[in-house]
């Protein structure tokens, strides 16, 4: 015998479903679980989230899915073999309470991150002002020689803008759509001062215009950041004028000391590079803020990289089925291993193979601007990624 869970005979709850949708059938399936079969050549998105608001009243919540009328009544799930056969699945089921966060976790997180971001500018501006005095005493460059301290701070401001903000994002849009979302949870690490923040989602997504909406906000936060920094940065700079690029290139090659070393550039900083006027052209030396950009950029183009449930993987879920996602998750590991970032590859890869559970409703389709959005980002990880080497 099959018990139900909810505190509704079915009766009452195929009439709260009718009361927003044309509903052929009903029943518990093998499980219990309350299960209404729609017709698909109907309204979704609103009907849906007047349902979850009534269903609320009863501490219940609802899915709803497309499946093939076999799968259904067979209990297995398959994709359908016609799309014409296509029907919409609702299945009722019981809320589960997120447990509640500790924000003294999140308090000495951000104490000790803090104090990281604040080691690693402080770190980058000596290492910054030592080659500033070694070019000063070799080759009487006069370049500007910054306090530690001061430009530590600055390092911190723009890190924390680019990652603070990135997750402040993420968790203003959760409360503005009603999804319950923890406070960041700050990482620290080298050599940045950290390897970002995380948010711990207690509440499922409703759509699949939230979840575009929770995946694209903060890495879209990160970009406009990392803008501001990477303009500034490049201004504050200080540039070898090619005149003496080339004599130490000649230094180089006489002795074999390597003097410069090339970092892998962006493409959108080397846009950047050529469109933001300086006094003197040359080679610019790797500012601290400079150094925040390129951080900053490797956060946008990994957390776009449609893959699993990274920020991109939400975005590109919100377009695509689970099948498609998936292809398209295993592509972008593989990119993102050929650009150099293995270890990032790998541990996309096992998020991929987790699959990605989607929004409660996963009928209702996004708009034009949100699938526009998608590309955006694909794009900006394109032009963000540094390639660590080539990928041809």
């Amino acid at each position: 015998m099959v018990e139900i869970f909810t505190p509704l005979p079915l009766e009452d709850l195929w009439r709260i479903v009718a009361s927003e949708f044309r509903v052929t059938d009903g029943f518990l399936d093998a499980e219990g679980i309350p299960t209404f079969i729609l017709p698909p050549d109907q309204e979704t998105k609103e009907p849906f989230k007047r349902l979850l608001e009534k269903l609320d009243l009863y501490n219940l919540l609802a899915m709803m899915r497309y499946a093939s009328p076999e799968a259904v009544y067979t209990g297995y799930p398959a994709y359908p073999a016609k799309p014409s056969e296509k029907v919409i699945v609702l299945r009722i089921l019981p809320k589960e309470e997120g447990k509640p966060g500790n924000p003294i976790i999140n308090v000495l997180l951000l104490i000790v991150t803090t104090a990281a971001i604040v080691l690693a500018g402080y770190y980058q501006a000596e290492s910054f002002n030592n080659t500033s005095l070694f070019f000063l005493f070799f080759f009487n460059l006069p370049l500007s020689y910054e306090s530690p301290i001061v430009t530590a701070i600055y390092y911190t401001l723009a890190i924390y803008g680019i990652i603070g903000l990135h997750e402040m994002a993420h968790y203003l849009t959760a409360k503005m759509r009603g999804v319950e979302a923890s406070l960041p949870y700050f990482i620290p690490g080298w050599p940045f001062g950290t390897f970002g923040a995380v948010i711990m989602q207690k509440s499922p997504i409703t759509n699949r215009d939230e979840l575009f909406d929770l995946g694209f906000s903060g890495p879209i936060t990160s970009f406009i950041i990392t803008l501001i920094v990477a303009v500034v940065g490049i201004r504050m700079a200080p540039v070898i004028p090619w005149p003496i690029v080339i004599e130490i290139q000649n230094i180089q090659q006489s002795t074999g000391i390597q003097l410069l070393s090339p970092w892998p550039v962006p493409v959108l900083y080397m846009l950047l590079d050529n469109i933001i006027p300086k006094s003197v052209q040359g080679v610019e030396l790797l500012h601290p803020l400079t150094f925040a950009a390129w951080a900053g950029m490797l956060v946008v183009a990994l957390n776009f990289f449609p893959i699993g449930q990274l920020d991109g993987g939400h975005c590109a879920r919100a377009v695509l089925d689970t099948k498609k996602h998936f292809i398209v998750s295993m592509l972008s590991s593989i990119i993102m291993a050929l650009l150099g970032y293995l270890p990032m590859a790998l541990l996309a890869l096992l998020l991929s193979l987790r699959g990605h559970p989607g929004p409660l409703d996963d009928v209702s389709k996004v708009g034009v601007k949100r699938k526009i959005g998608v590309i955006a980002g694909i794009i900006l990880a394109a032009i963000c990624i540094p390639p660590l080497y080539p990928i041809f």
